[in-house]
């Protein structure tokens, strides 16, 4: 069931021209956007992203036990491919870059938005936590 939502990600969007460039309009090419200028339009549409990689349902343990290193490099790579490369790519690759890039980008979202929403809070954690000294 995830290895279709995983699919669904990168499947072509009848509505668009843009893959004759390799690119086409999937979720996956927004997924890899940065959101744009700071606004209510910029935040839904990071809460959308947020919501629709929630919905497949990965486990927040999936890359336990592999090392940041090798996770920041199958990103790396996963932001680089085009959707028309990733549906050629053999299934344990696609889903592997797929579930990587997903997987690190809901961690990235969601520190943006604690950031949007309680940037206080945020600058106190990224200072080590120390919230209520003063």
């Amino acid at each position: 069931m995830t290895r279709s939502r995983l699919d669904d990600l990168i499947a072509e969007d009848a509505g668009t021209d843009a893959e004759s460039a390799g690119g086409g309009g999937t979720f996956f090419t927004e997924l890899k956007a940065d959101p744009g200028a700071l606004g209510l339009d910029s935040l839904l549409a990071e809460v959308n992203k947020l919501q629709r990689m929630r919905a497949l349902e990965l486990p927040p343990e999936l890359f336990g036990d592999v090392s940041e290193k090798l996770v920041g490099a199958w990103r790396a790579r996963a932001a680089k491919e085009y959707p028309s490369d990733l549906r050629a790519a053999a299934g344990p690759v696609r889903y592997t870059l797929l579930a990587t890039l997903c997987h690190v980008r809901e961690t990235e979202i969601t520190d943006s938005l604690v950031e949007i929403v309680h940037p206080a809070r945020a600058e106190d954690q990224h200072a080590g936590g120390e919230e209520g000294r003063g």
